[in-house]
């Protein structure tokens, strides 16, 4: 212990005499021993020193005497807030090592420590150094991994923020939101998964035709929509706000960043918000104009397994502002095969006399020889059987919730044409126009004049012709087309029923999706307002695969005459064995599908005495006679083909003529083309 004692005794006595001696001893010396034992020295001490040997220094140094640092904690603090402020964070961890070991050598007061401190000291300077050299991943380090030369990483802004508009979330992955990244692009992909499942299972048509056939459906699928559109614009915005986080970028750059990202919204907004609005608008068209549902949707295939044909009835209603209540002003059936698609069109004559009733219905029980409220053939017609059924409803007996009207009509066609009618559609004649607008018009090539106005009205006052559809090759709009269809100045009922069927071919072959789809409000307006249907909605689907086929089908077209039977008088047993050999020849799909309407042939079938008289009120059925040298004129030639047109049937050329008009005649009363007021084009 004493010599322990004596040995501290020591160091402390030594230690004084160094202190003692530091302004006696050579500047040789007292280099060596500074180097040994450094003792600790104040800051103003320094800095006197310093301005000892450089003037400007201490002059600087006195003007700032109040801001001074005093010791060497406080330079190293301002040194680090001046470091702070010229973008860099200077590291203290090493200073602070130092000092440590600097103030332990001053508390135990030996040579030892005070040799320890200085080589930590160095250490401490050495680690500095260092890190300096070496970033750590939490200082300049993770500045440099992220920035970069100012706009540099604009290309990869713009692309990574397009492609998250493509796969909304994958701008996320790049991104501190990776999670809710992976999130977004796995719905996106499982949605698209289950509806490519959901068309594979049901087949394209069939799953979008119950889509569309559906109001609830097609609700839920309105919503969905436009929160879809929100979020996955909200998605990309998020996305492009991360990509840029940590970069910077020039002032064009930013404005053009700008754009793309408004650019992108509407991209995904429009489409997505188009698409509620048409499903909001298919929603309240379906619910409006098609019935009840009368179960779960079915198949053509499976709706009418056991059905071979079905056939619908579709009237067009004229409530013109010169009739007293709703007339029908086209009467067709349509007769179609469920299996192929083909089909039998029936244009039912509005002068068919004395139609007959569905034996055993009430109607039939009214009117056992046929309808005869005044026995005269010019009044009691199929088209004025509407009228008596809303003046008489007490009569037509159950109605199954239809117009009277309306149900004493289709009864009538069921008895006169032998053929249940499954179905019903009705349109306004005002409703035509719009659907012709809608699709932009019709092209055809018009045979002759056709004279807008015209005819009697129902008090026998002639009506005048206040315009007319030119001939030639033109577009139709819609009032031009309406006046195509129902003119009957100059005109008989099976020219007229001809050009109604014309028209109808016409346009759907050549109605354009895009141009259905672009007009589709208007036309779903247009349709609850003038459209009726009996179809429920659960078998939207059937008629949408069944309207595809028909596509592929053929269409006949068949037309009730005087070759088949006297309309002013007929002999609805012939006429019922007629209709239903075409409807037959139709399904079948034979090679000359328009019918010969020869009423001669079904009647001498039946051995029946009266089978000249169907075909004998004109030469229609005679074949044109050549020139003596075998050779005709153009002119003639088409005449002749309008000639042996049976009537209501189209000529060679798929043109219609009423009985008696030659191709190139002068219509009686046209101005010529510069004289109508049509519209078309």
């Amino acid at each position: 212990m004493l010599r322990a004692a004596a040995a501290s005794g020591a160091s402390a006595a030594g230690v004084a005499a160094a202190a003692s001696s530091n302004t006696q001893d050579d500047p040789t010396t007292r280099s060596r021993r500074d180097s040994a034992h450094d003792a600790p020295r104040t800051f103003a001490q320094d800095e006197s020193a310093a301005s000892a040997g450089d003037p400007r220094e201490f002059d600087r140094t006195d003007n700032d005497t109040d801001s001074a640092p005093r010791t060497r904690r406080d330079a190293r603090e301002r040194h680090a807030a001046e470091s702070r402020g010229r973008g860099r964070k200077t590291p203290s961890g090493g200073r602070a090592a130092r000092n440590a070991p600097a103030a332990a050598a001053v508390g135990a007061g030996g040579t030892t420590a005070v040799a320890g401190a200085s080589s930590a000291a160095r250490g401490a300077d050495a680690d500095d150094a260092a890190r300096e050299e070496k970033p750590t991943g939490h200082g300049p380090g993770r500045a440099r991994r992220h920035s970069s030369r100012l706009g540099e990483t604009f290309p990869s802004l713009v692309g990574w923020t397009s492609l998250s508009t493509l796969l909304p979330g994958v701008g996320l992955l790049r991104t501190r939101f990776r999670p809710a990244g992976l999130i977004v692009f796995g719905l996106f992909v499982l949605t698209l998964l289950v509806g490519l499942v959901y068309l594979l299972v049901k087949g394209p048509v069939r799953a979008i035709a119950t889509i569309i056939a559906s109001p609830s459906l097609l609700n839920f699928l309105a919503i969905a929509a436009v929160l879809v559109a929100v979020i996955w614009i909200l998605v990309m915005v998020v996305s492009h706000l991360g990509l840029r986080r940590g970069h910077r970028y020039r002032p064009w750059q930013n404005k053009l960043a700008g754009v793309l990202v408004v650019s992108l919204a509407l991209i995904i907004g429009i489409p997505l918000g188009v698409g509620s609005v048409f499903a909001r608008v298919q929603s309240d068209t379906v619910a409006s104009l098609f019935g009840d549902s009368t179960g779960k949707a079915h198949s053509a295939e499976d709706l009418w397994a056991d059905k071979p044909y079905i056939n619908v009835f579709l009237m067009g209603r004229d409530n013109g502002d010169d009739r007293e209540g709703t007339r029908p002003d086209t009467m067709l059936v349509a007769s179609i095969d469920t299996k192929t698609g083909n089909a039998a069109l029936i244009s039912v004559p509005r002068n068919l006399a004395f139609p007959i009733f569905p034996e055993g219905s009430e109607l039939e029980k009214a009117w056992p020889d046929g309808f005869r409220p005044s026995g005269d053939s010019s009044e009691d017609l199929i088209n004025a059987v509407w009228q008596w059924g809303e003046q008489n409803p007490d009569q037509i007996g159950n109605a199954h919730g239809l117009e009277p009207g309306m149900w004493t009509t289709m009864q009538a066609v069921e008895g006169s044409l032998g053929l249940n009618l499954d179905y019903w559609a009705s349109v306004d004649m005002a409703g035509f126009e719009d659907v012709v607008d809608a699709i932009g018009g019709v092209k055809i090539d018009v045979e002759r004049p056709i004279p807008m106005g015209g005819g009697k009205s129902m008090s026998g006052v002639k009506n005048e012709v206040y315009g007319w559809v030119d001939p030639g090759p033109q577009t139709l709009k819609g009032k031009d087309a309406l006046w195509y269809v129902r003119s009957r100045e100059g005109s008989d009922n099976y020219d007229r029923m001809c050009r109604q069927q014309r028209m109808l071919k016409t346009t759907l072959e050549q109605v354009d999706p895009q141009e259905i789809a672009t007009a589709y409000p208007k036309l779903a307006n247009s349709a609850t307002r003038n459209i009726a249907t009996s179809i429920p909605q659960n078998e939207i689907p059937a008629f949408i695969e069944l309207a595809l086929m028909m596509q592929k089908g053929d269409v006949t077209s068949v037309q009730i005459n005087n070759d088949v039977t006297p309309t002013y008088n007929p002999d609805f047993d012939v006429l019922h064995k007629w209709i239903l050999g075409e409807v037959k020849g139709a399904s079948d799909g034979e090679e000359t599908p328009k019918p010969t309407n020869d009423g001669s042939t079904s009647q001498e079938s039946e051995d029946s005495a009266d089978s000249a008289e169907g075909g004998s009120e004109d030469t229609a059925t005679e074949e044109p006679a050549d020139s003596a040298d075998g050779s005709t004129d153009e002119a003639g030639a088409e005449a002749d083909a309008t000639e042996t047109t049976t009537p209501g049937e189209p000529n060679a050329e798929g043109k219609c003529y009423p009985k008696g008009y030659k191709p190139g005649d002068d219509f009686p009363g046209y101005p010529g083309p510069n004289g109508g007021t049509g519209e078309q084009g």
